[in-house]
């Protein structure tokens, strides 16, 4: 599981991913899958997500969010039958999850409806067996002569499109593809499968016995899901054959639907119950994912052309989304959060005392009050000062201390760097360079939009100058991946597993490599954090295992890899009918999509 790269508009099953609100791309709390296009916006609504959410009675965060807005009915309550269809922010570029460029929430959620998850995760985090995949597991605790050892008893009745069973050789192939030593794989991320030591065959081919190198707290993270074999076949395949709406193979997938259609001028991708299916069969006749960016996706809600809209992110889209009479707003709390990356390998941001002084110049709050405007939310209560645990949840300190908003000590440090502002100039300069930086604005997203000029501002008060770069919203993958950037705003997508992702985002591709993980954009290692991954990863005291956290959490607010801003509240538009379905902190990571339908 990894963070998630989250489009312009609104991730990832147990993979964190990322977007760029409005685009999408990978994982953390982390790429997407899914972005959303997050703005400042002026009217209210405010009183709107109370009085139609469904009242689920379910419990709340620490914080104060409601851990969960589902509408839980029982199946055999609901109608047979119907329509769903889902705006998402980020049409897929790559079907395969695994990759780092398929690694976006918006294919996050393609995936509940056609790929395995072996668990069912409660509203508080906890999870079962989804009986339809795994029947059940074992669990034997790392000793001295070996480590922890996993048994999935599988459901032989399982299959793949193909006709294949999924068994021990499937799970055999997503580790060996991303267990980080076969490099010319892309994976999005080698977090869990590098733990693992051997991936053997049972009694029989649907007993998958994974020994890990030793202990390993989150082992249900990277055993949460399995990819076909022959879809992982080679790096060709892992990275090319699974690319573009021509690759979308029915036979590498399966569960409750299966693919129907692909519009490509329209940008739907269309579902049907799928016939192959042992489970109970799906309620909904046909299911729908169709690309639109904010505003388009709210004015599609209300006008009745889509049914869900995830994570809106502005009071007008919330206010117009409560103008479709027969519509819900569902909200609780999210695991995504919008953030500043920083390049570190080119420009004026490879200089670290530049990357602190940004930090200090920068608003964090102003910026969370215009982006969070007029939702009725406190801004100041999301704001987020840790890079792995959400406010509210076990472990989150704020270790944002040392880089409080302070434009004069932003100055000094610029001084003391030796980064002057010339007499008559408003841009500092250094051996006669200007101090410059190129921040990748995404047009037409009014979140990357807003942020980016209220950065801007702030900079110029401390003698930096600020480029606003427009960037396509197609090219928002390339650019991360590329590093064409010197800052770039978008949301990760956090998953249920915060200690499991360091490498991801923040370390090398692997333990002693010179080469950074394909998520870690700011392409920056840090010693000090690869010291402590190890560590994180094998910790079995909870208490220990959240200090070594926060202590990385530190570095890398030191080092300025990452700023993050706000944590977000996650606001769902619905039919009010709809059961099954709508916001979760923790439980929309593995929906039982065949479960989803309409009240009578």
């Amino acid at each position: 599981m990894s963070f998630t790269l989250v489009a312009a508009a609104c991730g990832s099953d147990d993979d964190g991913a990322a977007s760029d609100d409005g685009v999408e791309t990978g994982s953390d709390d982390s790429s997407d899958d899914s972005s959303s296009d997050d703005g400042s916006s002026d009217d209210s609504g405010d009183d709107s997500a109370d009085d139609s959410a469904d009242d689920d009675g379910g419990e709340t965060e620490d914080d104060g969010l409601p851990l969960s807005d589902m509408n839980l009915q029982p199946r055999d309550s609901l109608q047979d039958g119907g329509e769903l269809r889902f705006a998402i922010s980020l049409f897929p570029g790559n079907w395969n999850g695994l990759n780092v460029d398929g690694n976006t929430v918006s294919l996050d959620r393609i995936d509940d409806f056609v790929m395995p998850n072996n668990w069912i995760y409660a509203e508080d985090a906890s999870f079962d067996v989804d009986p339809d995949y795994v029947e059940s597991f074992d669990v034997q605790d790392a000793t001295a002569d070996t480590g922890l050892v996993v048994t999935l008893n599988l459901n032989p009745d399982a299959i793949w499109n193909s006709g294949e069973s999924i068994d021990w050789e499937d799970y055999e192939a997503t580790w060996k593809a991303c267990n980080g030593e076969q490099e010319d794989y892309n994976c999005a991320s080698t977090d869990g499968y590098n733990q693992i030591a051997s991936i053997e065959q049972g009694d029989s081919p649907f007993q998958v016995i994974v020994t890990f190198q030793s202990s390993y707290p989150d082992w249900s993270s990277v055993l949460s899901g399995v990819f076909p074999a022959e879809g992982l076949v080679d790096a060709a395949t892992f990275n090319e054959g699974w690319a573009g709406n021509d690759n979308f193979n029915s036979d590498w997938h399966t569960g409750p639907f299966a693919l129907e259609s692909i519009d490509d001028a329209e940008r739907v991708l269309t579902l049907t119950r799928n016939p192959n299916w042992w489970g109970e069969p799906a309620l909904l006749d046909t299911v729908s994912f169709r690309e639109l960016q904010n505003p388009a996706d709210v004015q599609a809600f209300a006008n009745g052309e889509v049914d869900v809209v995830e994570t809106m992110i502005d009071s007008n889209s919330v206010s117009q989304a409560e103008n479709r009479t027969d519509g819900a707003i569902r909200t609780a709390g999210s695991l995504q959060w919008r953030h500043f990356t920083f390049q570190s390998k080119s420009g004026n941001t490879q200089d670290l005392e530049v990357r602190q002084a940004i930090v200090k110049a920068t608003n964090r709050v102003a910026i969370a009050q215009s982006d969070l405007a007029g939702l009725p939310v406190v801004p100041e209560q999301l704001l987020l000062g840790n890079h792995f645990f959400m406010p509210g949840q076990q472990g989150y300190v704020d270790n944002s201390g040392d880089f409080a908003y302070d434009p004069e000590a932003a100055m000094a440090q610029l001084d003391a760097a030796g980064w002057v502002l010339p007499e008559g100039s408003e841009v500092r300069e250094k051996d006669g360079v200007p101090l410059e930086v190129n921040y990748a604005m995404l047009t037409g997203v009014a979140t990357s939009e807003n942020e980016g000029k209220l950065l801007q501002s702030d900079l110029a008060n401390v003698g930096i100058q600020l480029n606003l770069v427009n960037t396509p919203t197609d090219d928002f993958v390339s650019t991360l991946v590329g590093g064409t950037f010197d800052i770039i705003a978008f949301t990760w997508q956090g998953t249920n597993y915060p200690m499991a992702n360091v490498r991801q985002i923040y370390g090398a591709a692997s333990e002693g490599s010179d080469e950074p993980s394909s998520s870690n954009f700011a392409q920056l290692i840090m010693p000090d954090v690869e010291a402590l991954i190890p560590q994180i990863d094998t910790e079995n005291d909870l208490q220990t295992r959240i200090d070594l956290t926060n202590q990385a959490d530190k570095i890398i607010w030191d080092n300025v890899h990452t700023m993050p801003i706000y944590r977000r509240q996650s606001f769902t538009a619905v039919p009010e009918n709809l059961a099954n379905m709508g916001a979760s902190t923790f439980q929309l990571t593995s929906l039982q999509v065949e479960n989803i339908g309409y009240t009578n």
